[in-house]
């Protein structure tokens, strides 16, 4: 009776995996992901306060159909404090900032419509968690962004929107949820952001992680890390990463000709990508984390519209190579 509950339960967590990994591939279509990552962490027995650093580079990689390259640098820091409101209450508390150097080149004129520079994104959120039972917590809370081009109107970058999820967890080993985030979008309107998460260690030095995933940005996806020693592990996984942000007041480019008035002037610059990586993980003590990332981003594309979401042009790029680091302070 034992063994075919226990087959049960594993037949359950694999079909919840599936269900998960379902669902990510349909979240993007909705809207942007939200820049939380990792308030669904159910380790409370963590440090309280985690200090993040991180800078990728993405090679260059061609963009179709328009004689262009591009290349990026982007540098991330960030805060997370975790914060005891009693016996059953905690409340996250994230901020970060992150720093996108876009380089694009070869072709000039007309044909070059993607000409944004450096793109600079602020978040500040919050988020409360209730345990309403040794296995369910409830989490909701609120986030307000800046992304924009520098030289953008300030008031032009700003979005937010309102959080609320559920966490359930069998043990420490285990846990399943939901955040489901309504945000406003710099082109008008809401969309929604449905994350669905897991955290299982299902074997003594293995643990899978979907939801959200941080590869310098955030974004929404799957990894799998393998521990070889206390100190060292790898891992590998994707996640779907979508950048819109507000273009500076300068007419640079216009419409084809069958749109000649629309204009790149304050309008929203966009760019979807899927990376694949590697990790490779070194914690040279309990509170330090060392990653070096390497891999490709595929799925690519560039997206430029006038200040009222009209598309002025779009292309897809070539799969470009990926190299990152993070440092992790845990405290």
């Amino acid at each position: 009776m034992h063994r075919w509950m226990e087959s049960g339960y594993s037949s359950l967590r694999v079909q919840i995996l599936f269900a998960l990994l379902a669902g990510l591939i349909a979240a993007p279509a909705f809207c942007q992901i939200v820049d939380i990552p990792a308030v669904m962490d159910s380790d409370l027995a963590a440090p309280p306060t985690v200090a993040t650093f991180q800078y990728g580079h993405q090679f260059e990689a061609d963009v179709e159909d328009s004689g262009t390259e591009m290349a990026r640098n982007t540098a991330f820091f960030g805060l997370g404090h975790r914060v005891s409101l009693g016996e059953d209450s905690t409340l996250f508390l994230v901020g970060n900032y992150t720093l996108h150097g876009y380089d694009f080149s070869g072709s000039s004129g007309t044909s070059n419509r993607y000409r944004w520079d450096d793109v600079h994104r602020g978040v500040l959120g919050a988020i409360m968690g209730h345990d309403v039972s040794d296995r369910w917590r409830l989490m909701y809370g609120g986030i307000v962004r800046t992304w924009g081009e520098g030289g953008a109107n300030f008031s032009d970058t700003l979005s937010g929107g309102l959080l609320v999820g559920f966490d359930y967890h069998t043990s420490d080993d285990f846990s399943v949820g939901l955040l489901v985030g309504a945000l406003s979008q710099l082109g008008g309107g809401v969309g929604l952001v449905p994350v669905p998460t897991l955290k299982w260690k299902f074997a003594e030095s293995w643990r899978l992680n979907v939801g959200m995933v941080q590869l310098v940005d955030p974004g929404v996806g799957a990894q799998l890390n393998y521990l070889i020693t206390p100190e060292l592990s790898l891992g590998g996984g994707f996640t779907f990463q979508s950048r819109q942000f507000r273009l500076s007041d300068k007419a640079r480019i216009q419409g084809r000709p069958n749109h000649p008035n629309r204009t790149d002037d304050d309008g929203i610059g966009q760019e979807t990508e899927v990376p694949i990586f590697a990790t490779l993980r070194w914690k040279p003590t309990p509170k330090v984390e060392l990653d070096l990332n390497g891999g490709v981003a595929v799925a690519g594309n560039l997206r430029v519209e006038d200040q009222d979401g009209n598309r002025i042009s779009d292309d897809d790029y070539d799969p470009a190579g990926i190299l990152a680091f993070k440092a992790q302070f845990l405290f």
